[in-house]
């Protein structure tokens, strides 16, 4: 048999991607620790990783190459972490004057800016694939470092690809980006039609190893709300009310639909392995842009529990991984 093709997802959801980047700040020291290597990384061990809106942005930290050596990452997941905590409100700056999208991308822009410069998405370490929605050709759209590499039509600046994973409508403004050959795009979030981008990571790394046989799919969630809506929010008949209810109903709809779909496929192939983590949001704000003090260490907090209560998940991935 041969090896086995690593793939990391990880979904959508704002501020709460703080859940998978702290799971995933553990899972980096304990392979550390395993291979008594603190250069460890990440993308040493993950062949493809796709992600969509946060998960879009970790997805960029995480295989972002190193100033001074461009097949080293040059952040750690704990780094990833706390650009949730250095940045998450400084992105979040409100748009004046009103209107549909809550928030300005100035100060969210800014930040990309600053960390990613000119680095394009051919540049980054692994293959990858970050979801958008493209309003001028009407149509889903894949960025795809793989794909990037050698094709300007295909390569974005990185900055670029975040800024319009991130353009959930009613939270920001469609993203305007032009691609390497200048061909000019009109972004929106990927959350549209790949809120849990699991399935389009398989699909994408069937096709990047067409010889492989053997899978190990690791699909991280941002948080699933347990309690049931109120009366009260039912009753509520205000635009604004059900705009928000639907989105929320939508995307766990829609992330539920594609584990099973995940689930399915993978009880017939007894050489590869699907796993699927989703932390509690029982009690939280569930909120993709609640960027308050008190609610950024409250999903600390409890990533660090979850981290806890998976330990024995934890060691399997491991073992996954160090195979």
């Amino acid at each position: 048999m041969g090896k086995t093709i690593n793939i990391l997802s990880i979904d959508g959801g704002g501020i709460r991607g703080i859940l998978p980047a702290t799971f995933l700040s553990a899972l980096e020291t304990r392979l550390q620790q395993a291979k008594n290597d603190p250069n460890v990384r990440l993308s040493d061990f993950f062949d493809f990783i796709t992600g969509t809106s946060t998960g879009g942005l970790l997805t960029c930290i995480y295989l972002t190459p190193d100033e001074g050596d461009a097949h080293r990452p040059r952040f750690t997941a704990r780094q990833a972490l706390e650009f949730y905590f250095a940045y998450g409100a400084h992105s979040f700056t409100p748009q004046e004057g009103g209107g549909f999208h809550k928030y300005s991308p100035e100060g969210f822009e800014a930040q990309l800016r600053y960390f990613f410069k000119d680095l394009k998405l051919s540049q980054l370490i692994k293959p990858c694939c970050v979801t958008a929605y493209d309003l001028i050709h009407t149509e889903p759209y894949l960025f795809l470092s793989h794909k990037a590499v050698g094709d300007p039509r295909s390569d974005f600046f990185i900055r670029s690809v975040i800024r319009s994973t991130s353009a959930l409508p009613g939270v920001f403004p469609p993203a305007k980006a032009s691609c390497m050959a200048e061909r000019p795009y009109t972004f929106i979030d990927g959350s549209i039609f790949a809120y849990n981008p699991a399935l389009f990571a398989f699909m994408q790394a069937k096709l990047i190893y067409p010889e492989a046989d053997s899978f190990f799919l690791l699909s991280l969630g941002t948080g699933l709300a347990t309690t049931a809506y109120t009366e009260s929010q039912t009753d509520d008949t205000s635009d604004k009310n059900w705009a928000r209810m639907l989105a929320n109903i939508a995307f766990d709809a829609h992330s539920d639909m594609v584990n099973y779909q995940l689930e399915d496929i993978f009880k017939n192939k007894p050489l590869s392995t699907y796993t699927r983590l989703q932390p509690s949001l029982h009690g939280m704000n569930k909120e993709m842009d609640n960027i308050t003090e008190q609610n950024v260490q409250a999903l600390y907090n409890a990533g660090e529990g979850f981290v806890k209560t998976n330990d024995r998940t934890m060691t399997e991935i491991i073992d996954m991984l160090l195979k």
